[in-house]
């Protein structure tokens, strides 16, 4: 499990993924629906869990006013997807869940 920055490509996102093609493919279903020609070859960066937080804190989280509700938030979401992707380990079965969206540039929304 690692945390994705696409900021090189059309629309900025901050992925939590298992791998970076469940990255990549979260980013294309969930973003932009098919990724340019031009951008087939650009990488979302690896950022540490503190870079992704920094990040979090700084953007506009709706029901969220304070940096610690914000903190909070954020570590709600890891914390859940870690919970599911151990249990589905512990019970033998595919997380079904692969990925989680935290940050996508403003101008989709």
């Amino acid at each position: 499990m690692k945390l994705y920055e696409f900021n090189k490509h059309e629309y900025y996102a901050l992925i939590l993924a298992l791998n970076e093609e469940e990255a990549l493919k979260a980013y294309e279903e969930e973003i932009v629906g098919e990724i340019e020609e031009d951008e087939i070859e650009l990488t979302p960066d690896i950022i540490t869990e503190k870079q992704a937080l920094k990040r979090y804190k700084k953007a506009l989280i709706e029901n969220c006013e304070t940096e610690e509700e914000k903190e909070e938030d954020f570590y709600i979401f890891i914390n859940s997807f870690k919970y599911r992707q151990e249990e589905a380990i512990k019970r033998g079965r595919e997380l079904s869940e692969k990925y989680q969206i935290f940050l996508v540039d403003g101008s989709l929304l």
